[in-house]
């Protein structure tokens, strides 16, 4: 009998990805933190971008097919303080733009990058007037196949 092959975490081989392309210039969630945890992370990073699964699609041959692959799409949100700068979350929005693009070819232990796709580039998403904060956000999206194994 064939073993399984489960769907790869699209969300999770994003976050691993995107923290090693950024380091230490920005913290990459799942979910944000709250209140004074999320003061602390913004200051002591400058920045913090949130990548929430919002869809996609699979395309499954049967479970112990390798050929499966998981087409997530994300909003990715990039929040940065307004001062000193405005644009900060703007250039954090840029950079993870172009980290995204070479994502193609890259694994994690959860899965293989196959592919990327830009559905929406960068733009405002207005937080509350007078938080400090300002977020900047797109639709972005990949292909993920599950991890090679030798069996």
């Amino acid at each position: 009998m064939a073993t399984p092959v489960a769907l790869p975490d699209g969300k999770q081989i994003g976050i691993d990805l995107l923290q090693a392309a950024l380091g230490t210039s920005a913290y990459v969630v799942g979910e944000l933190p709250e209140g004074s945890e999320f003061d602390r992370m913004l200051t002591e990073r400058g920045g913090i971008v949130r990548i929430l699964r919002i869809g996609g699609t699979a395309a499954l041959r049967g479970w112990s097919d390798r050929s499966i692959i998981d087409r997530p799409r994300f909003s990715v949100d990039c929040y940065a303080p307004t001062k000193p700068a405005l644009g900060a979350a703007t250039r954090l929005a840029l950079r993870v733009r172009g980290e995204w693009e070479l994502f193609a070819g890259q694994s994690t232990a959860d899965g293989i990058v196959t592919a990327t796709t830009e559905e929406t580039g960068p733009q405002d998403r207005p937080e509350e007037p007078n938080t400090g904060v300002r977020r900047v956000g797109m639709t972005l999206g990949m292909s993920v196949r599950p991890p090679r194994t030798t069996a």
